[in-house]
């Protein structure tokens, strides 16, 4: 492909300083945090194999972050083409690269994806619990959303090509196809699956408070409240700017050459470094987001804290207890009966002979 569309103005990726120098400290902070973030991710869950079986959460987020390490290891290629104003890997490796960088974005919005799915269900329908722990299950999901994934990357890799040897960016034959392109990766990459996220979301968050509220758990409800609330917020802020030049540039290609809005698409070009430096930050925030959702259980289970994390199990000592685990966001309402007492085992402790309580 050696025709390519250019907007008004013929600008490119390396067009605005202030889009490069921003690209290039998102890229050096992303591979900062992201690296050993993620690194550490897989060393705790890949060789966890607990008797009940590996959780679906803790295996979802253990591909969540080899995508993510995966295309943070391309950083410092991206810190020399926006530093050096030079493509320095070819037209092929301008093609590798960003299939790459596609596969990990496609991978990681599927997986976040069903990630909130999995929780939503976990709330909502407890006693699928088990049949979300099965290896089959996570088997072919994880191979539906590879494979998912590693078409939906294609036209990242068929509309790139190298621009008078020093430019690798998207080079359409036509308008139509840079609007029919941009529209169908925003779509298939932020609008449905955002939209899902925020869906089941909602539903948790109303299930989480509709039954915290009768058992007076405001603190940990609205501690839920708060992390869930960041994980959309991140996923939300971090990819909208990309996608905006994305919807930005696909109606400048159908819009009138000469007018304002086929010019705004050629400023679109030009800030697209930065925003997809921005983009490329969210491949290093989960971890963050891991730490922040373990609390108080980062210091008592130390490395191992991912493991009881995602377990979410129960532990009882004395009569007393503790959930160990927030991830799997799960209810399990309990009626106890006439005649239960404390310290037999029951997480839920005793209740007075003759009394009837509903325990969320």
């Amino acid at each position: 492909m050696t025709v390519c569309y250019r907007p008004p103005g013929n600008e490119t990726l390396l067009s605005w300083k202030a889009s490069r120098a921003t690209g290039t400290a998102f890229l050096l902070l992303a591979a900062l945090l992201g690296l050993p973030g993620n690194g550490f991710v897989v060393w705790s869950l890949a060789g966890w194999r607990p008797a009940r079986g590996r959780p679906l959460a803790a295996t979802l987020v253990l591909h969540l972050a080899l995508a993510d390490g995966a295309v943070l290891l391309l950083t410092p290629i991206f810190v020399v083409f926006l530093v050096g104003q030079t493509w320095p890997l070819g037209q092929a490796g301008c093609k590798a690269v960003y299939y790459v960088c596609a596969l990990s974005m496609y991978a990681s919005v599927l997986l976040t994806s069903l990630l909130s799915l999995q929780r939503c269900l976990a709330v909502t329908r407890p006693f699928l619990a088990p049949r979300l722990r099965s290896p089959a299950l996570a088997r072919h999901l994880l191979l539906a959303v590879w494979l998912a994934a590693l078409l939906l990357a294609v036209p990242a890799a068929v509309y790139r090509h190298l621009w008078s040897d020093r430019v690798c960016q998207l080079c359409h034959p036509s308008p139509a196809h840079a609007a029919a392109h941009l529209s169908l990766e925003t779509l298939t990459a932020f609008v449905l699956p955002f939209g899902l996220t925020l869906v089941c979301y909602s539903v948790t968050l109303a299930r989480l408070w509709g039954a915290r509220w009768g058992s007076g758990g405001h603190g940990r409800c609205g501690r839920v409240g708060r992390l869930v609330s960041a994980i959309v917020l991140a996923f939300g802020l971090l990819w909208a700017p990309y996608h905006a030049v994305n919807l930005l540039q696909a109606m400048a290609a159908l819009a009138p050459p000469e007018g304002a809005l086929a010019r705004l698409g050629g400023a679109g070009q030009a800030a697209r470094a930065g925003t997809t430096a921005l983009a490329f930050f969210s491949s290093s925030v989960n971890p963050v987001l891991y730490v922040f959702t373990a609390g108080d259980l980062l210091p008592r289970a130390g490395p191992g804290f991912l493991k009881r994390l995602f377990e979410g199990s129960w532990e009882t000592r004395g009569g007393s207890r503790s959930r160990e685990g927030t991830m799997e966001l799960r209810i399990t309402p309990r009626l106890k009966v006439v005649g239960q007492v404390g310290s037999n085992g029951d997480p839920g402790g005793g209740l007075k002979r003759g009394s009837q309580e509903w325990d969320p």
